[in-house]
Parts: structure tokens; C-alpha cells; sequence
């Protein structure tokens, strides 16, 4: 793994872990009057802004950096292809997320993630590619395409929950489906593989008030594969209420699936800053 994942994989847990501590006096304080009472409470007495709602509702612009590398074999012809080396995608591209979460009671929530990624491209190759048992040769005028749908969607226990923020674990379903085309008119040569692929992921997710109306939030979730590679999603980001109802939010976060099966494989890495405005209700 590359220096950046390990850096992600820990950024969470530095958030996370303090968490950990400050949700377990919160929870303590708030079970001496129950669940609901004990939140109203937390608001009355200075508690965090923007943690009394049930829809939350948040709309993200992703600073997206691609760096990804595929290996599809058919009757033994395929290498290595990088999108953005060798077909000439945008190293840097900006993509619109939505999110959507329902707080069933304090500690229960559902979440809800949709993002559409399109990348498209037109190059002569300077080296030889064979994608899917075609060769496209130095010189060949190559017309190639990305689209990528990302749906993950999953349940939250925060096992943790009270004044100072929350630690829970997640569950989750993340559908991916990716459409690539190759087309090299000049070979006539045109390739296309659609492919859709569910994959369950476990994490955790956390949030601490330094102050009632700023928080830092870290999510973490993925699935080890073994030798077949494994999938990861983690994110942290500080995230400021000026009302209830209201928030903004900056962060960072990195996404990756490395998968190997055969001669196959496919290490898809995306990483980069985010800003997000969220509603809640």
C-alpha cells in the first residue's frame, strides 16, 4: 500500500479515539434521564448544535485525483493500462456528491451515498495497449471513456453517543458499476465492458465538539479480500454549524479498491478535498 493509505488509514482513529473517551462521559451524564430527555438536556446546557434531527441532508463537491490502473486478460493478451498516462484521462476533476441520513432515534441511523463519476479521453498512444484481448499499437488514435456510479448505502449504531459527540460502527452495501469503452477508429477496433459489482463493508464512524457548534467527524470502512487485495473508504472533515439546521464542512478523503483474479486486476484510487453544505430536519 502506498504511504498515502497507510496515512489514512490512521488519520481516522486519531479522531476517533478521543471520541471514544468524551462520548463515554456524554453517555454516562445523558442515561441519568434517558435517552431523550438526556439530548434535550445536552441542548439546554450548551450541548452540540445540530445533533437534534432526524433527516440530514448534505450536497459535497469532490477535488477528485484519479490514479488508477486496469489489467483485463482475454485469450492472454492484456497489460497494464493507466487511465491517466496511457489514455490521457484528467488527473484532477471535480464531481458532485449526495448524501442523505435518517436518525431513527439517537443511537440508530440510515445512511444513504450517491456520487457519479465521468471521465473521458482522446489520445494517441505513445505505447502499445492490449485491454480485453485487443492491441491498440503506438500511433493509434484511442477515444476511451470512464463512467463510474458509486452506491453505498448501510446502517449506523452509535454504541457511543452523548454531549461531547458519538463513536459508532457501520455496516454498509457499496454498489459499484463501471462502464469503460475503447474505441481506436483507425483499428476499428471498439471495446466496451460494463460491469456491476456489490460489496459489504464494516467501519466505524465518530464525531467530537471541541465547542458545540464545530466538530471533527472521521468515518473508516472497507473489507480486507485476502490475497485477492481489499476495499477501503475513509474520510475526516471539520465541520462548522452557525445554526441548527444548518452546516458547512471541509475535509479530505481517499478511496480505493485493489482487487487481483487471475492475470486480472484492477487498483483504483481516488483521493482529494471536499466541501459540503448540509440541511438538516
Amino acid at each position: 500500500m502506498k504511504k498515502t493509505g497507510w496515512i489514512v488509514w490512521l488519520l481516522p482513529l486519531f479522531f476517533l479515539w478521543p471520541g471514544f473517551a468524551w462520548a463515554q462521559g456524554g453517555e454516562q451524564a445523558g442515561g441519568q434521564v434517558g435517552e431523550q430527555a438526556g439530548e434535550q438536556a445536552g441542548e439546554q446546557a450548551g450541548g452540540p448544535v445540530g445533533e437534534n434531527y432526524t433527516i440530514e441532508v448534505e450536497g459535497r463537491m469532490w477535488n477528485v485525483k484519479l490514479d488508477s490502473t486496469v489489467k483485463i486478460v482475454e485469450s492472454g493478451i492484456g497489460t497494464d493500462v493507466n487511465l491517466v498516462n496511457d489514455l490521457g484521462f484528467e488527473e484532477r476533476k471535480n464531481f458532485f456528491e449526495g448524501r442523505l441520513q435518517v436518525k431513527f432515534a439517537r443511537k440508530h441511523k440510515f445512511n444513504l451515498e450517491y456520487i457519479p463519476l465521468k471521465w473521458d479521453a482522446d489520445k494517441v498512444v505513445t505505447e502499445t495497449i492490449q485491454f480485453s484481448g485487443q492491441t491498440y499499437t503506438v500511433g493509434a488514435r484511442v477515444q476511451s471513456s470512464l463512467d463510474l456510479k458509486l452506491f453505498k448505502g448501510g446502517y449506523e449504531y452509535d454504541f457511543l453517543a452523548g454531549r461531547f459527540g458519538f463513536l459508532g460502527g457501520t455496516l454498509d452495501v457499496l454498489v459499484a458499476n463501471a462502464n469503460v469503452q475503447l474505441k481506436a477508429p483507425e483499428l476499428a477496433l471498439d471495446q466496451r465492458e460494463d460491469r456491476t459489482v456489490p460489496i459489504p463493508m464494516i467501519g466505524l464512524a465518530g464525531r467530537v465538539y471541541p465547542i458545540k457548534w464545530v466538530n471533527l467527524t472521521a468515518k473508516a470502512s472497507g473489507l480486507p479480500l485476502g490475497s485477492y487485495g481489499y476495499v477501503f473508504d475513509g474520510e475526516a472533515s471539520l465541520n462548522i454549524n452557525p445554526i441548527k439546521y444548518l452546516g458547512i464542512s471541509g475535509g479530505y478523503r481517499y478511496f480505493v479498491i485493489s482487487v487481483k483474479y487471475n492475470d486480472n486486476s484492477l487498483d483504483y484510487r481516488l483521493d482529494g478535498p471536499f466541501v459540503g453544505l448540509t440541511l438538516r430536519f
